[in-house]
């Protein structure tokens, strides 16, 4: 049995890709054919009619077509490939096909001694072998109302500009009413739409499927430099599904383009419908050359269950060049626009929504997501990218109107843009709710330049949302590089909303400007029992190393740790122009942060502040109002110890506690602490950092309430 490399040269523009079948990720479904043969085709058979019906090997038929004239529903039909040539035997489509059939490419045939016929023998799959082809005219196989499977073929040189049915669709396969198995196959080179100028939209440039149901199954293909519209719009490069709901398993779907003006999945596109997508390679694809693109790798539009798990989503594109300055293009790896989606699982790395203008969610762009939706257990790393050129937002993810829960996910290392304005390296959350929990977001960059230009939340951008964000850690992200290059929110930049921040662990991030830790802007924020160490601003000229609240008419503090931040002015916190509604900060612990300015609570010009039950220790002031006489800063029951100076001009100050605070090395109350038992009630403070009670009486000052056992009395009864 001969083997052959076949090496295609892809015109899309993603270079040469030697195509070898190797073993495919995950566990694709197998073909299993009973080795016996209902029907024989070879390159050099006979189509004899009607005396030759393919049944007998030594006279096989020599084209696949007449073979499926005579096949009945439960036949195999053995394609083979002749092993004394040199050479793939090719097979000519298009190939129709409306029978239940399998259709088998895994096969060798010999001619006999004296042309008494021939030896067929069943082989390892090596779909290079056996090709179909449209050449760069035809459909290469169409199916309708059947269930076949396709096993083991390359299915290359698909055209359906002028297909019979579904022209412009499917270059490759296209399936209607059907429920197709196709297995084992490499399909390249494939077009919906190729040359023809058009307002029609080409519709998957490899596969073609609607009206599908999930006995469909797409599986251990290579389906690569496939497009869907070479000239115009398309959709579903790769693959396209509409109303079709089939299983697509440990595929790998590579370099293929959805379309040239503008392109929606440039690996797969669903319209529609319920598949379940998983354990496939989704690489190098591209939804769009202009325009605008939606979703590299996966475009879904769907209102039905679409999940999409344990897929490696890597080096795609939705938009490449010529932009379109009103269009976004959105969701370099993954695109989703509907309620109920799950997403779990997945590896989303290198994928970048614009290479040229404004792009939206390099790694995921989700949009609309229910409370019903998962998004959870993914990986989105690795220099996902919203935008090469400027306005790039969420290079990791963007959340646009959703209210589902985005839980334990690794979200690291990703940027917005490369230029301003930019915003959310890790994440950006625009308007609605919904829970981001149990994630880590670390190592993200709104912005790549390193001076004059703005980037906005390294971490995380929200804006105009009610998202509760709980449980995450928050490290080590920044918004742009260089010490001097200005930026706003290092973990994170919230714009308009009610976000509420709730037992975060918000840890050595840097902004240039504003709120290295947190910058809060013209929201109504509430901060709960976070933990808000090492963060900084490192300009000359700059406001709140650890929380910065600018605008914010009605904002809460309580429960936080915030210790060791930096800043030029207000270290620890600074808030101006806010609270005038209401503005209060109760049971902080606030401890060092002395670098830069060396000022605990810093409140700038007309602000209203109420401080209650604080501690405040070991910094060089503990409190300045430095807007005097335009705001007012009342603090009541406040730990002070071993500050440079406790409070100045502007401050009221009642009930002061002395201490110890005797903090352990965590910023918890120790033994002997004189916070303890020392605080006034507050009725809206119910529980502290780590979620213990807060009694109704005597409760302690500060973040942390030490746990005390109430001893009762043992009773005993008669029995």
């Amino acid at each position: 049995m001969k083997t052959l490399r076949l090496s295609l040269t892809l015109i899309l523009g993603f270079g040469s890709v030697i195509l070898a079948l190797v073993m495919f990720g995950g566990q694709p479904v197998r073909a299993d054919p009973d080795t016996r043969c209902d029907r024989y085709v070879v390159i050099g058979g006979s189509n004899n009619w009607p005396t030759n019906d393919c049944s007998n090997p030594n006279t096989p038929c020599k084209t696949i077509q007449y073979a499926l004239s005579w096949a009945t529903a439960g036949e195999t039909i053995c394609v083979a490939d002749r092993d004394d040539t040199d050479g793939p035997s090719t097979y000519q489509g298009t190939v129709f096909i409306t029978r239940s059939v399998f259709l088998d490419g895994a096969w060798a045939a010999h001619p006999n001694e004296l042309g008494t016929g021939w030896t067929f023998t069943p082989t390892p799959c090596n779909p290079e072998n056996v090709i179909i082809t449209g050449n760069g005219t035809a459909r290469v196989i169409s199916i309708t109302q059947a269930s076949p499977t396709i096993h083991c073929f390359t299915i290359t040189g698909g055209n359906a500009e002028s297909a019979e049915g579904d022209a412009h669709r499917g270059g490759g396969i296209a399936a209607r009413d059907a429920a197709p198995v196709i297995i084992g196959n490499i399909i390249t080179g494939n077009y919906g739409l190729k040359t023809t100028a058009s307002i029609d939209v080409g519709r998957g440039g490899g596969i073609y499927m609607v009206n599908v149901p999930a006995t469909a199954v797409i599986s251990g293909n290579l389906i690569v430099g496939n497009a869907a519209s070479y000239v115009t719009w398309g959709q579903g490069g790769g693959i396209y599904l509409e109303n079709a709901a089939p299983q697509i398993l440990s595929n790998t779907i590579r370099a293929n383009r959805a379309g040239s003006l503008a392109g929606d999945g440039g690996g797969i596109a669903v319209i529609e419908g319920s598949p379940l997508i998983a354990d496939n390679r989704i690489e190098e694809n591209l939804a769009t050359e202009k325009t605008a693109g939606n979703g590299g790798g996966i475009s879904v539009s769907s209102s039905s269950v679409v999940t999409i798990e344990r897929n490696l989503v890597q080096n795609n594109v939705a938009l490449r060049s010529d932009p379109d300055p009103t269009s976004p293009s959105r969701g370099g790896g993954l695109y989703v626009d509907g309620p109920s989606a799950v997403i779990r699982n997945n590896r989303v790395y290198g994928n970048v929504a614009s290479l040229a203008g404004r792009g939206l969610g390099g790694g995921m762009y989700l949009r609309g997501l229910s409370v019903t939706a998962t998004v959870a257990s993914n990986i989105v790393a690795n220099g996902n990218r919203a935008g090469y050129g400027a306005n790039g937002e969420g290079g990791g993810l963007y959340l646009d109107l959703c209210s589902a829960t985005v839980m334990d996910n690794r979200i690291v290392q990703n940027i917005a843009s490369s230029n301003a304005p930019a915003y959310g390296g890790g994440i950006y959350v625009n308007g609605g709710g919904g829970l981001i929990q149990s994630n880590i977001i670390t190592g993200n960059q709104a912005i790549i330049v390193s001076t004059g230009s703005w980037g906005y939340g390294g971490g995380m951008v929200i804006s105009g949302s009610a998202v509760l964000v709980q449980d995450n850690l928050i490290a080590d992200n920044k918004t742009a590089e260089g010490s001097d290059a200005p930026g706003a929110g290092g973990g994170v930049y919230a714009w308009t909303g009610t976000p509420r921040f709730v037992r975060n662990r918000v840890l050595n991030n840097a902004a240039g400007t504003l709120g290295g830790g947190l910058e809060l802007a013209g929201t109504t924020p509430w901060l709960e029992g976070n933990t808000i160490l090492d963060n900084r601003t490192t300009n000359t000229v700059s406001n709140g190393g650890g929380v910065h609240v600018a605008s914010c008419h009605i904002f809460t503090l309580t429960n936080n740790i915030i210790a060791r931040n930096a800043s030029a002015s207000g270290s620890g916190v600074l808030i101006v122009g806010s609270g005038t509604i209401m503005g209060r900060a109760a049971h902080n612990t606030l401890v060092e942060n002395r670098s830069g300015d060396g000022v605990g609570v810093y409140v700038g010009v007309a602000s209203k502040v109420a401080l209650d039950n604080n501690i405040i220790v070991s910094q060089t002031v503990g409190i300045t109002n430095a807007g005097a006489p335009t705001s007012t800063i009342t603090a009541s029951t406040t730990l002070f110890e071993g500050n440079g100076i406790n409070y100045g001009a502007g401050v009221t100050s009642t009930n002061e506690v002395a201490g110890p605070a005797a903090l352990t090395s965590d910023y918890h109350l120790g033994n002997g602490s004189n916070a303890i038992g020392h605080a006034i009630t507050l009725t809206w403070v119910t529980q502290d950092i780590d979620g213990d009670p807060r009694p109704l009486g005597l409760p302690d000052i500060g973040a942390d309430e030490v746990y005390r056992r109430l001893y009762l009395p043992l009773v005993l009864r008669n029995f």
